[in-house]
């Protein structure tokens, strides 16, 4: 999905503060464990007066962070953290170290990088050095899936379902059917399963069912849409591509 690059072979270091004692803290610090190994981490900026979709992309990795592969760095560069830390924004972030911004450090992260972007995303690898970084509200979990290896988002049901809802759209046109064995189909079709064992919801099974679509198990599939638009009836959710899926699939039948 995601191909991660070696950008910089340089360590960078800068201090910041953490939300949690208020200390300063270095970048090195937070990387490496008491045995000075170097601790594959992702590192989100945010802001918690403006940028939404930046707690999005915070809270894709931070379900991901569940797998212990890596761990989660999330900054605030808002001017005015008190407010911010007041209305609990990161609440939901179980998996992630809080910092902040603080420009009268020596060496603060402003000092690297320019702050007036967020958010800003940077994966430092087990050398300590960044490999990966961009700057994108459309960044999730899933994406680092065929790097990490499935582990990474296995404990994530929504990171799950988008894998193998992206491949089901790389694949809906498709005029033949694709075998379940297939590798990549395989994988989607275990991600969807894997989803909807952690969290059964609307998305999901509406996945799985137009996975069964592709595989030509049409009257399986047509159960699964059913059972997709009887839990969106339930939770007053939107089922229209639902009802699409349904004519495709008696089409084929």
């Amino acid at each position: 999905m995601l191909c991660i690059t070696l950008l910089t072979q340089a360590q960078i270091n800068f201090s910041v503060r953490r939300v949690d004692n208020n200390e300063s803290v270095d970048l090195e610090t937070l990387i490496t464990d008491d045995s000075g190994n170097h601790l594959p981490t992702f590192l989100v900026t945010w802001s918690g007066e403006w940028c939404f979709p930046c707690m999005d992309v915070i809270q894709s990795l931070d379900n991901a962070a569940k797998s212990g592969m890596v761990q989660l760095l999330a900054l605030n560069v808002d001017d005015d953290w008190t407010s911010i830390k007041a209305n609990n924004y990161h609440s939901n972030w179980t998996n992630t170290t809080n910092l902040y911004l603080d420009t009268e450090l020596n060496g603060p992260f402003s000092s690297y990088f320019n702050t007036s972007s967020a958010p800003v995303i940077m994966f430092f690898n087990d050398e300590g050095a960044i490999q990966y970084m961009d700057i994108s509200y459309n960044v999730r979990s899933y994406m680092f899936a065929d790097y990490f290896g499935k582990e990474f988002i296995w404990e994530d049901y929504s990171g799950l379902n988008t894998y193998a809802w992206n491949y089901y759209l790389e694949h809906a046109d498709s005029e033949s059917t694709i075998d379940a064995t297939d590798s990549e189909m395989a994988t989607a079709l275990e991600y969807v399963k894997r989803s909807i064992e952690l969290n059964p919801g609307y998305s999901n099974t509406d996945t799985y069912a137009a996975l069964l679509y592709l595989t030509g198990q049409y009257t399986e599939a047509l159960k699964t849409a059913k059972e997709a638009i009887d839990i969106a009836k339930a939770n007053e959710e939107d089922y229209e591509t639902t009802n699409e899926l349904i004519q495709k699939i008696i089409e084929k039948m």
